[in-house]
């Protein structure tokens, strides 16, 4: 991974982390159910930022090589198919 790309989804990965014993904290609490709703957006807000990350990483770094042959091309286009179908369930 592209250490800028790493440091970005780390900080992410620990905001993450905050808000889910924030969430977790409020729902102990039977905080109102409209903000519990609004700290679960947020943190789907980080994780598809860290997805992103993450992809535009391996996008940037492992895609030249796998392209650069045609097995490897192959492979390469059917595990971004799989990778971005399991990001639409």
């Amino acid at each position: 991974m592209l250490p800028s790309n790493k440091k970005k989804a780390i900080a992410a990965i620990k905001r993450l982390n905050g808000l889910s014993a924030k969430l977790e904290k409020m729902i102990d609490e039977d905080e109102y159910c409209p903000k519990l709703l609004e700290m679960a957006l947020a943190m789907k807000g980080h994780i598809n930022y860290i997805q992103g990350t993450v992809l535009e990483s391996h996008l940037n770094t492992c895609a030249p090589k796998k392209l650069a042959s045609k097995t490897g091309k192959d492979a390469f286009i059917k595990e971004l198919i799989k990778v971005v179908g399991l990001s639409n369930r």
